[in-house]
């Protein structure tokens, strides 16, 4: 399958390839010899001096527009292969006025240099008010899409979980889990790098933590390159905070108070010469917050004879967090410079229930109750340390050396008690403790080299040593006659070590017929280790290879639009949380453990996109079929002793076909309305303990987000989400949908701000419902229900505050060294 993506992919270019294009070798008017003409140049803010990439530039030849693009997200441009003749170059920037340059092809003076375009900004400042530039808030790049959050006028993103939300082809459930076209199998980056803050099992509780106003982009790369890690299936999210070289002093304080969440934060940032540093900090308090629930289960021998459990009650939880962090950075001079980062997070999630539960079989009914109580606790620390190396002879040329330090502690612990069981002698009480400590050490070597016009080679290798201890004690008092569990079962320490080694080369390069191509390879070795304390041997070693390739051909249609086509191969690691043997009783007949022996998934995805961009108006369409190899699911089946036990398995192999739309318009700069449309298959068939499973289904979701800026600092904003449910090869989880409103009013020039917003003001609650059902070998089937009835109706006000006063610092500029003896020379427009 995959050599035959690969050629689809190689004929598409050919083919585009054997196409005439009559206008790239033209003739001109006074000789019959084909000349090249060539105009290039730099885009630049005439005052910060800083590059405008993704600029409009239209070519006119007597006053008829021939051909058009856009700067690349260095600010450069090139138009080449151009006749004889008087053209003009007209360049548009949102935020900026218009620019007009005449610029003359001859046969003596045809390789037209316009070296920096300086562009006015058309918004007037005054002062020392802070204005960010106006770009868009989506922009789309070959291999991802950007959305720029520091851009957006969304009133009711408290947190990076809501940040997340408004981001293209995302979408986050009400546990937070966040999945990318259906898949919550997603790889996070910071800042371009993996952390260890974002794991798959916390990245969310992180992201609650972070205030909304600390992330400047999201970019979402649904065809990651080789340089990225293999993991995550569904693609990589990375996040981008606000990182800013400063010459003086400015911070921000900002508080949020609702009826279901508090969040406070407290920037800080100073700069002068070479040195700078960063601080934040914030935390997160959410009230106690009240839901019900609604379980029940069914199960039937093969003689039809059935069992039936039906639990329901109320419960409360609450949830506290915190984060801060340290950057600091030293520029030794133009060329060499260090960056370091020190960050620490953690939460803490509590969570009390009383249900009353009835379990009924051939003996009789039984009637008890049950209350739960969970205390979750988590704390990170991770320390990073850069050095980068730039080179006078090349802007791009790039050494980046990285190591990283992560550790984390988990600590949860988990009991529930069992009063009035009618048919034992006394109660029962079941205690589980569970407390994990790791550490995650990465060293990294990224180089750029780039050549030509718009070239570049990137290369670099990696490894990654993950050591993970888990010790974990149930104590069960008073147990059921033939006993639950065996003893070794509940209690041991397990620890549990994955190495990854990674080298990579990718490369980047621009063809002719308007033909971009980013292509290359990526080799990974793993290794995973375990080993237990006691009672058992230790795991045999997992030891597996991939060589992940990547290719992606981009053709500019016009000016404004562009089709691509790419093809890439992920892998899925099994994680801690889908490893960890601890078993963690529910009640007395529902337990769940996770399994040391999974295998890593595989994902081959080949995607044909058409992007639109033009001012104002931004479009996006993608068809995309997925392959996925060894799907790791939860999965539930029934004991021989009545209980039913939930695990992780490697589920199977699903072929998944999807189309995404997304887009984005700003009528008369007042109005921005944005939204996005998902729709993807799930088609799965599969044998599990002897047992042959097959699902499938038509999954969507889909985003509508309108803000309003009235003037005078007063803005409306309005978004509602809905998505479809999820299916498993069990079943289903439940569908989720979202509306939000929130108004806000700037004032004292736009340092301070004030506003309100408000989560489903017509639901005080919202109900969720997951359906699995299976049988096993003997002809046993169950089903179960589970629904869950949350607070969800909230009210939050919103206050902001920015002070001091800083300058952006000249420092980075580079003094370099440019030979133009081969260019005409031309003065900065």
């Amino acid at each position: 399958m995959q050599k035959k993506l690969t050629l689809l992919i190689f004929l598409f270019t050919f083919l585009s390839y054997a196409q005439e294009n009559t206008d790239r070798y033209k003739k001109s008017e006074n000789t019959n010899t084909l000349l090249f003409g060539k105009i290039s140049g730099s885009i630049k803010d005439a005052t910060k001096k800083q590059v405008l990439p993704y600029a409009n530039i239209s070519l006119y030849l007597d006053s008829v527009i021939i051909d058009g693009t856009i700067s690349n997200d260095k600010g450069y441009f090139v138009f080449n292969n151009l006749a004889n003749g008087s053209y003009e170059i007209e360049i548009s920037y949102t935020g900026y006025y218009d620019k007009i340059i005449k610029v003359d092809i001859t046969n003596k003076k045809n390789n037209k240099n316009l070296k920096i375009i300086s562009m006015e900004s058309s918004v007037f400042v005054l002062g020392d008010i802070e204005v960010s530039d106006l770009a868009p808030v989506y922009e789309n790049k070959i291999e991802k899409i950007v959305y720029n959050a520091e851009n957006d006028l969304s009133q009711t993103a408290n947190d990076g979980i809501d940040v997340i939300r408004n981001a293209p082809l995302v979408s986050v459930d009400i546990d937070g889990k966040i999945s990318l076209r259906g898949s919550e199998n997603v790889k996070f980056l910071l800042n371009g790098r993996s952390s260890s803050f974002l794991g798959k099992d916390n990245v969310s509780d992180v992201l609650q933590t972070i205030s909304a106003d600390q992330i400047k982009a999201i970019e979402v790369i649904t065809s990651p390159t080789a340089k990225y890690d293999a993991e995550g299936d569904a693609g990589i999210i990375n996040i981008i905070t606000k990182k800013k070289a400063i010459d003086g002093f400015s911070g921000s304080l900002n508080n949020s108070t609702g009826t279901r969440v508090n969040r406070t934060s407290l920037n800080l940032n100073i700069g002068k010469g070479k040195f700078g540093l960063s601080a934040r900090g914030g935390s997160r308090y959410g009230w106690p917050r009240e839901g019900e629930n609604y379980f029940s289960t069914t199960s039937r021998d093969s003689l039809n004879n059935e069992e039936t459990q039906i639990r329901n009650g109320q419960y409360i939880g609450n949830w506290i967090g915190f984060n801060g962090s340290i950057d600091l950075y030293y520029d030794y001079n133009a060329y060499n410079s260090i960056t370091s980062n020190f960050s620490l997070g953690g939460h803490n999630k509590t969570n009390e229930g009383l249900d009353n539960n009835t379990f009924t079989d051939a003996l009789g009914e039984y009637i008890y109750s049950i209350a739960d109580t969970t205390d979750n606790q988590d704390t990170e620390y991770e320390y990073t340390v850069n050095y980068i190396k730039k080179f006078p002879e090349k802007e791009e040329q790039e050494l980046n050396i990285g190591i990283q330090y992560g550790w984390h502690i988990h600590d949860d612990n988990h009991s529930i008690e069992q009063v009035g069981v009618t048919n034992n002698s006394s109660d029962n009480r079941i205690d589980n403790t569970n407390d994990v400590n790791g550490n995650e050490i990465t060293i990294q070597i990224d180089y750029t080299h780039p050549f030509g016009e718009d070239n570049k080679i990137e290369l670099g290798v990696k490894n990654v040593q993950r050591k993970t201890n888990v010790d974990y004690e149930t104590f069960i008092d008073n147990e059921v006659e033939g006993t639950l569990l065996t003893y070794d079962s509940l209690s041991n320490i397990f620890d549990y070590n994955q190495k990854v080694s990674a080298a990579y080369l990718s490369s980047s390069f621009s063809l002719p017929r308007k033909y971009d191509m980013l292509m290359g390879f990526r080799y990974e070795n793993t290794i995973i280790e375990g080993d237990y304390n006691n009672f058992y041997e230790p795991l045999k070693p997992i030891k597996y290879n991939n060589i992940v390739p990547s290719i992606i051909v981009s053709k500019k249609l016009n000016m404004f639009q562009t089709i691509k086509l790419s093809y890439t191969n992920r892998i899925k690691r099994p994680d801690i949380h889908q490893t960890n043997t601890n078993i963690d009783i529910n009640d007395l007949n529902n337990i769940q453990s996770g399994n040391p022996d999974l295998m890593p998934a595989q994902t081959h995805q080949l995607e044909l996109g058409f992007n639109s961009f033009k001012r104002g108006l931004m479009t996006s369409f993608f068809l995309f079929y997925k392959a996925k190899n060894n799907i790791i699911e939860s999965y539930t089946f029934l004991r021989d002793d009545n209980i039913f036990e939930t695990n992780y398995v490697n589920a199977g192999d699903n072929h998944s076909l999807g189309f995404n739309f997304y887009g984005s318009t700003t009528i008369k700069e007042i109005l921005n309305i944005r939204t996005s449309f998902d729709l993807y298959s799930y088609n799965m068939e599969t044998t599990i303990q002897n047992n042959t499973l097959n699902r499938s289904s038509l999954n969507y979701n889909y985003m509508i987000n309108v803000n309003l800026d009235l003037g005078k600092g007063y803005k409306l904003e309005s978004r509602g989400f809905f998505r479809s449910p999820r299916q498993t090869i069990q079943g289903e989880r439940p569908s989720f949908s979202m509306f939000s409103i929130g108004a806000k009013k700037e004032f004292n020039n736009k340092r301070g701000s004030i506003g309100i917003g408000m989560i489903e003001p017509l639901s005080k609650y919202k109900t969720f419902t997951t359906e699995i059902e299976g049988i096993d070998s003997n002809g046993n089937s169950f089903e179960t229900i589970s629904t869950s009835k949350i607070l969800f109706r909230s009210v939050n006000i919103k206050l902001k505050y920015k002070f001091g006063k800083i300058n952006f610092d000249p420092i980075k500029k580079k003094a370099s060294i440019e030979n133009n003896d081969l260019l005409e020379e031309e003065g900065d427009y």
